[in-house]
């Protein structure tokens, strides 16, 4: 687990989507840890969309009721998740986006989760900062969204 992740200002105005895999790495025990901290140390701006506070939360009862994690521990990495997110990242909301990730998700078998985080990246003219391989590489196998999803 993380503390507090620093976030530098760099000269130019870069963005990045971080879904809901990147932002919990940064706070609960993961493999992924230092390479998305260093990932995002890049970028001065960051997106996400709403639903980042349910699937975090998500990955802090994981932490708990499948890896056997201290509740107190996995409840202050929930908590700085929740902090990070809301002083750090623009939230989008996912009703907006919604019926162009059912289009998109629809149209190349992707789960509407990870097509909400996609249609973000889409509209800001960004990638998504991902840990999940399974998204990575169904993204690079379609033409329309090869290069959208990267990983630290």
């Amino acid at each position: 687990m993380s503390s507090s992740i620093p976030i530098q200002q760099s000269a130019s105005l870069s963005v990045i989507v971080l879904d809901s895999s990147a932002i919990a790495s940064l706070f609960f025990k993961d493999r992924s840890n230092q390479r998305v901290a260093q990932a995002i140390q890049g970028y001065d701006k960051f997106s996400t969309v709403d639903i980042a506070f349910v699937e975090v939360g998500s990955v802090a009862w994981k932490s708990v009721l499948i890896f056997k994690e201290k509740i107190e521990t996995s409840f202050e990495a929930l908590k700085q998740a929740i902090d990070f997110i809301q002083d750090n990242c623009d939230v989008v909301s996912s009703r907006e986006l919604l019926s162009k990730a059912f289009e998109l998700g629809t149209k190349n078998n992707i789960q509407i989760y990870d097509s909400l985080f996609l249609i973000l990246a889409k509209q800001l003219r960004a990638k998504v900062l991902t840990t999940d391989e399974r998204l990575y590489n169904k993204t690079n196998s379609i033409k329309e969204l090869r290069g959208t999803a990267v990983l630290p």
